[in-house]
């Protein structure tokens, strides 16, 4: 631990505080100015951008999606048994995997997805091209391999509730969806944040498929702070910017997280002082 996650993190975090260029004879300490320079600098006020837009989204679609799959999955249909199976099979594939057959499949002269637009007879999309489109393009990505994570988490959730307040409100006369309102999403709220805490970790990492689809593009739509981060550290070979941008993405993260804990605990305790 002290070797492959301590030294790292304190060496990139002294890094943050120096010049630290392969330009440079030697370092120096500069103090904040990495970190005055990036929140300053367009490029970096971009991918920030960028970052919020497909952490948010991303995210909304998974848990919301998520959950309606679980619900679905929790029932008692035909066909269950293999689609929680094949609910594994995006999860276990390698992010690196996921970029090239997602690049291959957005291809947009031999991609199978405008291949199948053509068949029906509907327009083409520049899938990779197209700033918009090619931010959305990652977005899919992203969400056909993490959704199924978060319903296999949702559906044991769901399988580990009592049954009791559900049995009363079914004898009561309560409608599905009010049963689903008022009393399931209310017992999964643990749940519900165990997941998005997961998620926005992940978000603020992503990389490999992001690189292997776009490298960031075109003109820095898909360039998340990660893609940021990692062009200014290997193209550019400004290391001690690149730290910066690790660390201001890993504050964010960490203030995400606090607003997601802090909010709703701070209103609970408020509601019992009222």
């Amino acid at each position: 631990m002290i070797a492959i996650l301590i030294y790292p993190l304190g060496y990139s975090f002294i890094m943050s505080f120096t010049r630290w260029d392969l330009s440079a004879p030697s370092q120096a300490f500069i103090g904040l100015s990495n970190y005055r320079d990036m929140l300053t600098n367009l490029g970096f006020q971009q991918s920030l951008r960028v970052q919020l837009i497909f952490s948010v989204i991303t995210i909304t679609i998974e848990v919301v999606a998520g959950i309606g799959v679980a619900v679905l999955v929790n029932g008692r249909l035909h066909g269950l048994r293999l689609a929680r199976t094949l609910l594994l099979v995006p999860p276990m594939i390698a992010p690196a995997v996921v970029g090239l057959n997602f690049r291959w499949l957005f291809n947009g002269q031999y991609g199978l997805v405008n291949a199948a637009l053509r068949f029906l007879g509907l327009p083409e999309a520049p899938w990779l091209s197209d700033p918009h489109w090619a931010l959305a393009s990652v977005m899919i990505a992203d969400i056909w391999q993490n959704t199924p994570l978060l319903v296999l988490l949702f559906l044991a959730g769901l399988q580990s509730l009592p049954q009791d307040p559900i049995e009363a409100a079914k004898v009561d006369g309560a409608s599905p969806w009010a049963i689903f309102r008022h009393i399931t999403l209310p017992l999964m709220r643990p749940v519900i944040m165990i997941a998005l805490m997961l998620r926005i970790i992940d978000t603020f990492r992503t990389f490999d498929v992001i690189w292997l689809m776009t490298q960031g593009g075109p003109g820095g739509a898909t360039n998340l702070v990660t893609v940021n981060a990692y062009l200014l550290a290997f193209q550019g070979g400004a290391f001690g910017h690149a730290a910066a941008v690790s660390y201001i993405a890993l504050f964010l993260s960490l203030l995400l997280l606090g607003l997601l804990y802090g909010v709703p605990r701070a209103r609970r305790k408020l509601v019992r002082r009222a």
